[in-house]
C-alpha cells in the first residue's frame, strides 16, 4: 500500500472507469464490493489495529482466456502490483519493496494455476521509518480451499530474526531472508498434511495461541454502515473530492472516537444522524498513522479486552498504563494528568 491507505480519488477514479471485462452493471457492482471492502480493511488494519483478518483470491479468465488470481470481477491482482511500481517509480521513489511484492505474488498464482493443494506463510516486515512504515508485521496466511486461496492476515509485532526462526519451522532455506524486500519475494509453501491442513493449523504450529476472530467486521459495519452508504453515494455521484474527504474523515474520527463499543459491540447503531455525524466528526483531520504496508501503537484484541477491564466505552483513549508501577490510570476529561494515580510516578505526565 502506498502512504495514503484509503485514498478517496483512487476509490472514485476505478468505480467510473471502463470496464475491463463484462458488462457494466458487473463491473459496478463489483467495484462498489471492492471500495466497501478497502475501506473495512483500512479502518481494520489502521484505527482498530486487529490482529486477524481474513479475504479470498479465486481464479479469473480474461476474454483472450488468460487466467488469474483476483480479488473481485475484473483484472488480475498482479496488475495492481505492477501499478504500485509504476506509481512508484513516477514518483522517483524505490520500487525494490513493490517489486519484491509482485514476485512473490507470482509464485503464489503460479503454483495455484498449477492445480497444486497447499499452505503458504507470505511474510511482509515493516519497511522504512522514514517512508511511513510503523513497528508491525503481516503475515499472511494461506491456504488452498474450494478452488480458491483463503488468506488471514495476521499481525504482530515480530523482528526479522523471529520471522526467520518461523520460516525455519518450515523450511531449510533461510540463509538469504535478511531484510523486509527478502520476505516479501519468498513466500513458504508447505504441503498439507494430517496435522496441517489448514490456516488455524499453521497458526498453532507458528506458537500464535490466540484463535482467529474476525468479529469485528461485523460490528464496525454496524457502527459504521449509514456512513458508509454515504460514502459509497458520493462515489457513484462523483461528488468532488473534499465532499468524499469530509465523509472519510468522519467514519475515521468516529471509529477513533469509539474504538472501545466497537471492538466490545457495546453501542447504539444510527439511523437518522448521518449529517449530524459527519458535521461533528468530518470537520477535523483524524491523527496520522502508519502501517506495515506504508505505526498504531493500538492494541490487539486480545490485549484490548484484558487492558479495558471490559470498561473502555466508558474511557476510551484516556485509559493507560503507569511506566513505573505498571497500574492502569484514566486522565481525568479534558485535563492532564501529572501523576500517577496509584504510585504517583511523575513519569506519566500526559
Amino acid at each position: 500500500m502506498s502512504k495514503e491507505a484509503f485514498a478517496v480519488s483512487f476509490e472514485k477514479t476505478n468505480y467510473h472507469r471502463h470496464p475491463i471485462v463484462g458488462d457494466e452493471t458487473t463491473a459496478l457492482l463489483a467495484r462498489e464490493q471492492e471500495t466497501r471492502y478497502n475501506m473495512l480493511r483500512y479502518l481494520g488494519e489502521y484505527r482498530l489495529a486487529v490482529k486477524f483478518d481474513e479475504f479470498f483470491y479465486r481464479e479469473g479468465v480474461s476474454p483472450n482466456g488468460e487466467k488469474f488470481l483476483t480479488v473481485f470481477e475484473e483484472e488480475p491482482i498482479r496488475q495492481k502490483f505492477r501499478n504500485a511500481i509504476i506509481q512508484k517509480e513516477k514518483d522517483g521513489e524505490s520500487s525494490k519493496r513493490e517489486v519484491a511484492e509482485l514476485l512473490g505474488f507470482q509464485k503464489i498464482e503460479e503454483a495455484f494455476l498449477k492445480g497444486e493443494d497447499f499452505l503458504f506463510l507470505w511474510i511482509s516486515p515493516p519497511g522504512k521509518k522514514e517512508d511511513g512504515y510503523g513497528d508491525y508485521s503481516f503475515t499472511f496466511i494461506g491456504e488452498v480451499k474450494d478452488r480458491k486461496i483463503r488468506v488471514v492476515p495476521y499481525r504482530n509485532s515480530l523482528s526479522l530474526s523471529q520471522h526467520k526462526e518461523v520460516v525455519g519451522i518450515f523450511s531449510e532455506n533461510t540463509e538469504n531472508l535478511n531484510t523486509d524486500v527478502d520476505f516479501l519475494a519468498s513466500p513458504v509453501f508447505i504441503k498439507k498434511q494430517s496435522e496441517l491442513k489448514n490456516a488455524e493449523d499453521l497458526l498453532v504450529r507458528i506458537g500464535e495461541k490466540e484463535r482467529i476472530d474476525l468479529s469485528w467486521r461485523n460490528k464496525l459495519e454496524s457502527k459504521i454502515g449509514n456512513l458508509q452508504n454515504r460514502f459509497m453515494e458520493g462515489i457513484k455521484n462523483n461528488a468532488p473530492d473534499y465532499e468524499l474527504d469530509k465523509i472519510k474523515r468522519a467514519i475515521e474520527n468516529l471509529v477513533i472516537n469509539d474504538k472501545a463499543e466497537i471492538i466490545l459491540g457495546k453501542f447504539a447503531t444510527y439511523d437518522s444522524d448521518t449529517d449530524y455525524l459527519i458535521a461533528k466528526y468530518g470537520s477535523y483531520a483524524p491523527k496520522p498513522v502508519a502501517g506495515s504496508c506504508g505505526t498504531s501503537g493500538s492494541s490487539t484484541l486480545s490485549e484490548f479486552h484484558s487492558e479495558s477491564n471490559l470498561e473502555p466505552d466508558k474511557y476510551g483513549d484516556r485509559t493507560f498504563k503507569c511506566p513505573e508501577c505498571g497500574k492502569k490510570n484514566v486522565r481525568p476529561k479534558d485535563e492532564l494528568l501529572s501523576n500517577c494515580q496509584h504510585c504517583n510516578s511523575s513519569k506519566v505526565a500526559c
